[in-house]
């Protein structure tokens, strides 16, 4: 076999492998009711906030934590605490992540963020988790009217998270108690399984049109 047939059919096959690799890698993301301690920092508001987004800080390593709702947000450090709040009192939508300013994305990821939500009734609430790598993993559960809805949602495997957000069926008087554990600055890109895709697929075809050639 010819040395360029050897060399491009070889392509061919890394792609494959690293296409499989690449789907089997699919980020592993644990969403459970309840407050379950991690290896984390608590969250805090420096004084209290109104805007959307708002901006909190991890206590110990100081990354900026983003909040940002689908109107104006009030926030706050009670009790030691954070504290965010919809300011017509009705909060349903909230997304959480690691960024610095209102319109740049992400600079961080995480392993873990444990909340509490304060339903003012019985309701729902779907969390949305995004990885670093694209890939989204989404789970929906109860909400009590009445005590706390403690949620804790990790990455294992070595996956990390960019984001979580939530909506809510019913209105929420605030969400707070937030803990994040494992914040670690994004230093590096991770390709999606869909551009795995195209490279596999698009080598592939190299290949056949290869064999081909070979046997005209």
């Amino acid at each position: 076999m010819p040395l360029r047939s050897k060399f491009v059919l070889s392509l061919a096959a890394f792609a494959v492998l690293s296409l499989g690799s690449a789907m089997s890698a699919r980020a592993d993301i644990i969403i459970v009711s309840g407050n379950v301690p991690q290896t984390d920092e608590n969250v805090l508001f420096m004084a209290p906030a109104t805007g959307n987004p708002v901006f909190g800080v991890t206590n110990m390593t100081n990354f900026s934590v983003r909040f940002l709702g689908t109107e104006t947000l009030n926030a706050e450090t009670a009790m030691g605490q954070a504290r965010v709040m919809a300011a017509d009192g009705s909060l349903n939508n909230l997304t959480i992540d690691l960024a610095s300013t209102a319109g740049s994305p992400a600079n961080a990821t995480f392993t873990s963020l444990i909340l509490n939500p304060d339903a003012s009734a019985n309701g729902m609430i779907t969390f949305t988790v995004t990885e670093d790598n694209g890939m989204i993993t989404m789970g929906t559960f109860s909400l009590t009217g009445t005590g706390s809805n403690f949620f804790t949602i990790t990455a294992i495997n070595g996956q990390r998270i960019l984001s979580v957000n939530f909506t809510t069926t019913v209105a929420l008087d605030d969400a707070s108690q937030f803990r994040i554990g494992g914040a670690q600055s994004i230093t590096t890109v991770i390709p999606e399984p869909t551009t795995m895709l195209l490279l596999g697929t698009g080598l592939a075809g190299i290949a056949a049109k290869v064999r081909r050639r070979r046997k005209a």
